[in-house]
């Protein structure tokens, strides 16, 4: 078999080295053949580093490297270009004179490999002199490839009065793309997010943002297609170590990894977690610690926000496309930050006369489950260890309607909630139960209308549900607060649309910070109601 191209992102080196390399070439080439200056906005660890160095392999001629793929044939040989490809995370943004240095530093180590001295000393100066002396050299327009645009920006999102320097002196940087446009063959630039008031898109040589296009939805990412064309082997071997079939595997698969969408129509699987998952033979949560975990965890502590009103967090319904694209500020603009980053993806797209509306929803188990479990981790300031540990028992309590082990580590998770977090209102407690459910990777349906009462939730088991109350009270016993909760499931006949299944009930109440629940099976008599 090929091998994974785990944290490779040089296209030479996989093509070289016997790995696999799902082709791409399709739509490079059609992005080449209709414009010059492009950007392209895709969360971390998703290919984007992959394709730019695809990019320069194509525009520097290399084509040994390109037997058999979809552009070998199409593309011209005898042209080849100079190409300039920056990474900005390999500069140092900690202070704007470290953002300088390093700027002007990475400038450098490109003209040395060019056999260029450069005379300039400014940061930005010397990527004017770059460009203006490979075009001398080489009499032909220059390729400018950028990696992770954003990232010195990225870097500094929480720090307001260093993000506004770097912003400054990123601004000066990127107008030399402007300056310099009539002697630039092609540019392209990738990132997290489109910071709409930096310099690259403002005035008339701004790039065509192809973040939504639908003819580039699937630049990066693997197709359902790809991943049973490229990973035929690795699944096989996969469903061998779990004892399941092939189809088994494949849908578990996509349950945890499949859902990205930039179009509505066809859903993307996150690379990194896909390859992580064939070398590890087991499911987990790989993506999700690559990526701006820590910039949204401060942001849902900064805003003192608690479970009851996470939803006030982002609005995921009816938004426009600058709603998703454009950014300002974290503290303004989180549904695009999330959105942008990969916690959020497109659901669904409705298109209008004269307006399109994206309506956003979590992508996979992966992402969904992995976002909860932090969100709980900051609410109870608990580790994430501690919360994974909580997560597991929580799920055996609930598969077995274990009482006393579920009495247990409900305390265990309110015990550590402060203070100042604590709201003494029953949908406080309904959502904190909730949270813990999705962290702990549970499929529910929440909040669950009827026609004569809203459920707080039901946990779908396969086979089985649990239909599930939470009752406050400062006053009330707990035996007062439990039958609370199960005369409402009964009077509003909240379990009747799973009659189909086995049907649990499970009643938790709350009195202060003490916490007490008791499950028991659906009675034969109410099936016949």
């Amino acid at each position: 078999m090929k091998l994974l191209p785990i944290g490779i992102p040089t296209f030479s080196e996989i093509i070289e080295n016997n790995y696999i390399y799902v082709d791409k070439t399709k739509e490079i080439y059609n992005m080449v053949n209709t414009g010059k200056i492009y950007f392209l906005s895709r969360p971390r660890r998703f290919g984007k580093s992959l394709l730019l160095s695809t990019l320069e392999s194509l525009f520097k001629g290399e084509k040994e490297l390109f037997n058999d793929l979809y552009i070998c044939d199409r593309w011209d040989w005898e042209q080849s270009y100079s190409v300039i490809h920056l990474d900005m995370t390999e500069v140092n943004s900690e202070t704007v004179e470290k953002l300088k240095t390093t700027l002007k530093e990475l400038i450098n180590s490109i003209a040395i490999k060019n056999n260029i001295i450069l005379k300039n000393t400014e940061y930005n100066t010397v990527f004017y002199e770059l460009i203006e002396k490979i075009h001398a050299n080489t009499n032909k327009n220059v390729v400018i490839l950028v990696d992770e645009y954003d990232a010195p920006l990225i870097d500094n999102l929480t720090d307001e009065s260093l993000l506004d320097d770097v912003k400054d002196v990123m601004n000066s940087f990127y107008r030399i793309l402007k300056s310099r446009n009539e002697i630039l063959k092609f540019v392209f630039l990738t990132g997290v997010s489109k910071f709409s008031n930096v310099s690259v898109f403002s005035g008339i040589n701004s790039p065509d943002d192809i973040s939504l296009n639908k003819d580039f939805a699937t630049i990066c990412g693997y197709t359902q297609e790809e991943l049973e064309d490229y990973f035929k082997e690795y699944i096989n071997n996969l469903a061998f170590k779990l004892n399941s079939s092939f189809d088994e595997c494949l849908e578990d698969i996509k349950v945890c990894y499949d859902g990205y969408s930039w179009d509505d129509e066809i859903s993307l699987y996150n690379p990194y977690s896909t390859l992580k998952l064939f070398r590890q033979k087991t499911f987990g949560n790989y993506w999700f610690s690559t990526g701006t975990t820590s910039l949204l965890m401060k942001t849902i502590k900064s805003r003192s926000l608690n479970p009851d009103n996470i939803e006030g967090l982002f609005e995921t319904s009816n938004l426009s496309e600058s709603d998703l694209m454009d950014f300002e500020s974290v503290s303004d603009d989180i549904t695009a930050l999330l959105f942008q980053t990969g916690y959020l993806t497109i659901a669904k797209i409705v298109e209008k006369r004269r307006s399109v509306s994206y309506f956003l929803d979590f992508p996979n188990m992966e992402v969904k489950t992995s976002f909860y479990e932090n969100l709980l981790s900051v609410f109870t300031n608990y580790s994430k260890k501690n919360v994974r540990y909580l997560n597991k028992h929580l799920k055996n309590s609930l598969r077995e309607c274990d009482e006393d082990s579920m009495r247990k580590y409900l305390q265990l998770m309110i015990s550590k909630i402060s203070n100042d977090r604590h709201i003494p209102q029953e949908s406080f407690y309904q959502d904190l139960f909730l949270v813990w459910l999705h962290g702990a990777g549970f499929e529910i349906q929440e909040e669950i209308n009827t026609n004569i009462g809203i459920l707080d939730g039901v946990i779908n088991l396969g086979d089985a549900v649990i239909v599930c109350e939470v009752k406050f009270s400062m006053e009330k016993s707990f035996d007062e607060l439990i039958a609370d909760a199960f005369n409402q499931i009964y009077d509003k006949k909240y379990y009747m649309p799973y009659i189909n299944k086995k049907v649990f009930l499970l009643a938790i109440g709350v009195h202060g910070k003490e916490i007490d629940c008791r499950f028991k099976p659906l009675e034969e008599k109410y099936l016949l109601k």
